[in-house]
């Protein structure tokens, strides 16, 4: 009876809160943003925005689009564990950063310093804007109330990339300036630099004077040393059957580089894992799980060939693992192979009891692997 009365409960906050975060979820419609982005002089469609649906806000009202990414995923911990957002609204010439503690006790500080290494990027700015805020984190039965001091002032578009395509462990945010001295934070361990790099990438986009609809659905251009890490994509447009096969042609080295048989293979769309049913393939998922860590850091670094080497060293084949093999051929160049992995992530994916992955390393599936095949398909256009 108990355990009745518990579910019953526990199904009514949660139905609760889906009510709540749907009533305070930002628009992001795609198509009213496209809409009002055209009425403004704008050369998108909704493809080209496609990317950046996690961060795009619209508001009909006041006919205005913004786009908006923070150094954490918001719906894995929540807006307060993130140190550093960027937004940037088209038509504007820089970024518009903030800077957030998160302290048990007020910091009273005067200033904020943000380094790269021993570079100092901003050097004791008071901000266009400072304010304070507090939150509850709950930690099971008890609380904490944690104090934030909030700096927003407006980045040019040099320091905005460095601090997003930083190391995070070399990221200081020093709050400093009142009676308490100074304190110097630095994104949480668990942080990706992703958010805030998608809002450079929208910003190299629209600044793009001689902006196309072909420019639009093309992919931010960075350095190979600004590519070091990047992170996904997000939802959805269906995929032609004929558009899927595996690449036939040669591999052409580049700049004399040898490719190994590996490479070839994965180029090629031959890579194979085992199919996962009710009573087979979790012997292999004992070795995924030891892998992981390996896996994240392949994924976090940008090394594409390595992460598939794993992912296949695993040979799990949840939706998941065949994600990561389709998101490393795409990196890779090898854009039909990636999409035979992705229609076989989407597939699995359709399998919740079986090929689902469990653990996602905060991925959403399928609507990664939906975006990416979207992405593919409008960069051929």
């Amino acid at each position: 009876m108990k355990i009745r009365e518990f579910l019953k409960g526990f199904l009514l906050v949660a139905l609760v809160s889906g009510l709540t975060s749907c009533v305070t979820m930002p628009a992001k419609d795609m198509s009213i943003a496209t809409q009002i982005l055209t009425s403004k002089g704008f050369v998108v469609t909704e493809n080209s925005l496609l990317p950046y649906i996690d961060y795009v806000i619209a508001d009909p009202l006041e006919q205005r689009v913004y786009f908006t990414g923070a150094d954490f995923d918001e719906f894995v911990v929540g807006k307060s564990y993130a140190l550093v957002f960027f937004s940037y609204e088209p038509g504007d010439d820089y970024i518009t950063a903030e800077f957030r503690s998160m302290e048990r006790d007020w910091i009273f500080s005067k200033y904020v310093s943000v380094y790269v290494g021993t570079e100092k990027l901003i050097d004791m700015s008071s901000g266009y804007s400072r304010r304070t805020d507090t939150s509850i984190v709950s930690a099971g039965y008890s609380s904490s109330v944690f104090t934030h001091e909030i700096y927003s002032m407006r980045l040019d578009i040099v320091d905005a990339r460095k601090i997003a395509y930083s190391n995070k462990a070399k990221l200081t945010i020093r709050f400093g300036g009142g009676d308490a001295g100074y304190v110097d934070k630095k994104p949480h361990p668990s942080a990706s630099m992703v958010g805030l790099r998608y809002i450079v990438g929208v910003f190299d986009m629209f600044s793009d004077a001689q902006m196309t609809q072909q420019r639009s659905a093309s992919r931010p251009s960075y350095s190979e040393a600004d590519l070091k890490e990047v992170g996904g994509d997000l939802i959805e447009e269906e995929l032609p059957s004929n558009e899927i096969e595996a690449d036939q042609a040669t591999i052409v080295p580049i700049q004399s580089k040898t490719v190994s048989d590996f490479e070839k293979k994965l180029g090629a769309g031959e890579i194979s894992l085992d199919k996962v049913g009710l009573f087979k393939g979790y012997g292999k998922a004992l070795s995924a799980a030891k892998l992981r860590p390996k896996i994240e850091i392949f994924y976090a670094e940008g090394m594409w060939l390595r992460l598939a080497e794993t992912v296949v060293e695993a040979g799990f084949g949840d939706d998941l693992s065949h994600y990561l093999l389709g998101k490393s051929a795409y990196e890779l160049g090898y854009t039909n192979a990636a999409l035979v992995y992705l229609e076989r992530a989407i597939a699995e994916s359709k399998r919740p009891l079986t090929g689902k992955c469990v653990s996602c390393m905060d991925i959403k599936l399928p609507g990664r692997a939906e975006a990416l095949k979207s992405k593919i398909l409008a960069e051929r256009n």
